[in-house]
């Protein structure tokens, strides 16, 4: 059998024992089996994640590590329980053994289960662990007068100890005995899962073992020797029959008794007197200090466990009692979006909405609890209390939903021009801001707010300043001065996108900041997030889970993820789920079959992402900004733009809510005006309202739109050229002047081919070519929008008459006229190209700020502010 030892590093298995088996690990002096932490605690607690990765970064196991035993309170085999048994002599393993009709040997059992030996004594000392349905009784080491069964009967004793509930761990895989050989897994890395029957098959083994070769005295629970034995004249215990158990509880027995009758330092000194004589080899002085020292901790809790249930029982406070009294704070009890219980609370001079599971409740449930009571609740009654207050309401189907917003809320859904947003400031007191067109339009900081709108994440959120209106007329400017964004346009595109931010219930465009090191990417990144959003991460990284993405997007409003190198096809299509509010399922725990549907609109963004990676449903709800490396002698110090930045803050926040009050005056003003008149892009709400917010911030009507739709028609040139199947369609049809073409996808793979070798070779090299043209109509669809786009229309899925699938490419001829052609779904990024005689021929705008045009053939319309050169496909010259 080959032992895992030395091919399995102690990191694996050390996460072996604590994800894939669920049990719970403390850092041990594996030469003196002492622990090095206090560890009560996690006896019957789940150790978490973030102190076990601590303490496996720190090193806390390099000396050894224990096993903890007993019930599981975490990972796939919670409710269950981790049982080791510890055989320390040959005569043990082969009893054992002899239970097993088809194992005999250890490396047969190491099979089944998880088997670890001492590697100087191979088949003399081993632990065998399993995970059983109901709890193997604890037993310590078999005992008889020496090494055998009776003192006239020669038959050796198996030493055989259980180790199976949280008062007790075994010293793990990998750590060191004090032989200085160290303990090594001799088969399979997991212990066997036995269901109930064989549970109890194995209990009744291990008490069949005891009945034979142990004292057979019917008091005798839980294979313990009783007391009267152990303080027998000819008592003796040896090495590997639990000495330490056996003084623990001689020196238990000499408190209890002698308490008071002698001074603690007698009855300390008898107890070490009983080591000496009884126990061969008896426990050195330090040993034999721990143990006497646990049996003063042990009957201390014993004490002030008594005298706790006394208390209780004389208090007789009931669930109604803790229930009525903070019936008498809390307004409200309802479920939000996805049925999780809720309750509008009292507290102080102030309402908050918590979550009924959430800790701040539970500490509101134990506060009340001392004070009635005058000491602590268990948590079992905890959860009993809770559990109760959810039962009662878990089938009234008079209890209301309401769908609770993070950091930015709306009223009057159904109307946006009598609209009322908040934005939750997220301090201690709970108070918000409102922000109304009515009565002339204003915004207040509401301090009493009573309304359930409104849900937080204990941890992931910072309070935010106060706003003020008391800020200089520039304070804008001043703001944007920070950021290193150099062209008008991309001032005009960013302003208006940060102002969009703090708008309810709209899908945003995804910020992509695209540029060289040294563009102040990351600066901007964290500005943004603490002027709307600010929590303890600025910034994000992609988890490796899935579900980790969909819980990171839940207690985030605003999500920025930095050095993204690139976005896979699962990522990506979350995010664009998460910017338009569509449901993302994640199982609610492990334990159940429950699944949580997750629906709720995210602002997304990006920098260093690496756009040939990146799927044309991302980047069409992208707005792609690029910034240049600052030059040396304009840089600042970071700390610098900080400190301006925190001096700007509550300024900018005043503002900011000033032009959202004149955002919503305008809707109510112009009610029914069309905005958006030459069609709608893909992100249509954002466009809108991002226009609104323009003409508020004193831009000319249409500005913005020039602005962003130019940033669309550039993305779609990225897409194309991100895409070499794309761009190769393109240099096909345009460069070789074809008109339509027809055939199988192996057909269209060789065309493509042959037209890039003799073209762009280029393309061909691309990590991202298809390697055969089964893959190729799927990447086509992928792009066929942008396409189209570029008059080439590309149709997939129809089959010929003898069933060949069929890809066909035309060109796009358009009525001259048809000026707002777009297509279905409102997704065309711009107006449909006319065409003069087939061939797409480009023209040149030369724009000053004294014309007024509108163009027949690309997004541009009147009033554009600021000189360009724009180009666009078709025929008519300006």
């Amino acid at each position: 059998m080959s032992r895992l030892f030395g091919m399995t590093s102690q990191d694996l298995i050390l996460d072996i024992i604590f994800y894939d088996i669920g049990a719970n690990i403390i850092p041990v002096n594996s030469l003196t089996k002492k622990p090095q932490v206090k560890w009560e605690q996690w006896q019957e607690e789940s150790m978490s994640i973030e102190l076990y990765e601590k303490q496996k970064k720190n090193g806390d196991f390099d000396n050894g590590y224990g096993i903890i035993t007993g019930k599981l309170c975490r990972g796939p085999y919670q409710g269950k329980y981790l049982v080791c048994i510890d055989i320390d002599n040959k005569k043990g393993i082969e009893i054992f053994l002899s239970y097993f009709s088809q194992v005999k040997t250890i490396d047969q059992l190491a099979i089944n289960t998880l088997v670890v030996e001492h590697k100087d004594a191979k088949d003399e000392r081993v632990h065998i662990y399993f995970i059983t349905e109901i709890q193997i009784t604890k037993r310590s080491g078999i005992r008889g007068v020496g090494e055998f069964k009776e003192d006239n009967d020669k038959e050796e004793i198996p030493k055989i100890e259980v180790k199976s509930d949280g008062s007790t761990y075994v010293v793990a895989p990998g750590s060191m005995h004090k032989d200085g050989h160290p303990y090594e897994i001799v088969g399979i890395s997991k212990p066997r899962v036995l269901n109930k029957e064989q549970s109890e098959q194995l209990d009744n083994a291990i008490n069949d073992i005891y009945e034979r070769y142990g004292n057979k005295n019917k008091n005798n629970q839980n294979g313990l020797i009783p007391i009267s034995e152990l303080f027998k004249d000819n008592f003796t215990i040896y090495e590997g029959n639990n000495r330490q158990e056996a003084v623990l509880r001689v020196c238990e027995s000499l408190i209890q008794r002698l308490n008071g009758i002698y001074p603690t330092d007698k009855i300390r000194k008898l107890a070490y007197e009983w080591n000496k004589e009884h126990c061969k080899l008896p426990l050195d002085d330090k040993e034999f200090g721990v143990k006497w020292d646990n049996a003063i901790k042990f009957l201390e809790k014993k004490s002030r466990t008594e005298k706790n249930e006394k208390e209780e029982d004389q208090a007789r406070v009931s669930v109604a009692d803790i229930l009525a009294s903070v019936k008498e704070r809390y307004i409200e009890i309802f479920q939000d979006q996805i049925n999780t219980f809720y309750i509008t609370l009292k507290i102080n001079d102030h309402v908050e909405c918590i979550p009924l599971q959430s800790n701040r409740f539970k500490n509101v449930i134990r506060k009340e609890y001392f004070d009635k009571v005058g000491h602590l609740i268990s948590d079992d009654k905890l959860d009993g209390i809770i559990k109760l207050i959810e039962s009662q309401y878990m089938f009234d189907d008079n209890i209301r939903k309401i769908e609770l917003s993070l950091r930015v809320a709306k009223q009057n859904v159904n109307d946006y021009d009598n609209s009322i947003f908040y934005y939750d400031l997220t301090t201690t007191k709970w108070e918000i801001v409102k922000i109304s067109a009515n009565d002339g339009g204003d915004w207040e900081i509401v301090k009493d707010n009573k309304l359930p709108i409104f849900k937080r994440h204990e941890n992931n959120c910072s309070p935010q300043v106060y706003p003020s209106k008391e800020y200089d007329g520039d304070v804008f400017e001043q703001f944007l001065k920070l950021f290193n964004f150099g062209s008008r346009r991309d001032i005009l595109l960013f302003s208006v996108y940060l102002i969009s931010l703090f708008i309810p219930d709209i899908p945003k465009v995804i910020l992509v900041i695209k540029g060289t090191g040294g563009g102040a990417k990351t600066t901007a990144f964290k500005m943004i997030k603490e002027i709307v959003d600010p929590s303890s991460a600025d910034t994000l990284s992609f988890p490796k889970q899935i579900n980790d993405l969909i819980q990171t997007l839940d207690h985030h409003y605003v999500n920025f993820f930095d050095n993204v190198s690139s976005v896979s096809e699962e990522v990506s299509d979350m995010l664009c789920r998460a910017v338009t509010g569509s449901g993302n399922m994640k199982r609610a725990l492990f334990t159940n079959d429950s699944d949580f549907i997750y629906k709720f609109r995210r602002c997304i963004g990006i920098n260093e992402i690496n756009l040939a990676t990146t799927k044309a449903d991302f980047l069409d709800r992208a707005l792609i900004i690029e910034v240049k490396r600052i030059e040396k002698e304009k840089r600042k110090k970071e700390d610098e733009i900080y400190k301006e930045f925190e001096r700007l803050k509550p300024f900018v926040l005043g503002f900011i809510f000033d032009i959202l009050v004149k955002a919503l005056k305008y809707r109510k003003a112009h009610k029914g005006e069309k905005i958006l008149k030459n069609g709608y892009p893909r992100m249509a709400d954002f466009a809108e309202w991002s226009e609104i917010i323009s003409r508020c911030l004193g831009y000319q009507h249409n500005e913005f739109l020039n602005a962003y739709y130019e940033n669309i028609y550039n993305q779609n040139d990225e897409i194309i050229e991100s895409s070499p199947v794309a761009e190769a369609i393109v240099l096909y049809m345009n460069e070789l002047e074809r008109e339509y073409w027809e055939g199988t996808p192996t057909r269209l793979y060789k065309t493509l081919t042959d037209v890039i070798d003799q073209i762009k070779p280029d393309l061909k090299r691309s990590n991202v070519w298809p390697k055969a043209s089964n893959t190729l109509t799927s990447m086509i669809n992928d792009v066929a929008h942008n396409l189209k786009e570029k008059s080439i229309e590309v149709i997939t899925g129809e089959r010929d008459s003898q069933g060949n699938r069929v890809i066909k490419i035309r060109k796009l001829r358009k009525s001259i006229n048809d000026n707002n052609n777009y297509e279905n779904g409102s997704e065309n990024r711009a107006k449909n190209n006319n065409i003069n005689d087939g061939l797409l021929n480009p023209h040149i705008h030369r724009v000053g700020s004294s014309d007024n045009f509108e163009c027949d053939n690309c997004p541009l319309v009147e009033d554009i502010h600021f000189m360009k050169q724009h180009k666009c496909s078709g025929a008519k010259k300006h």
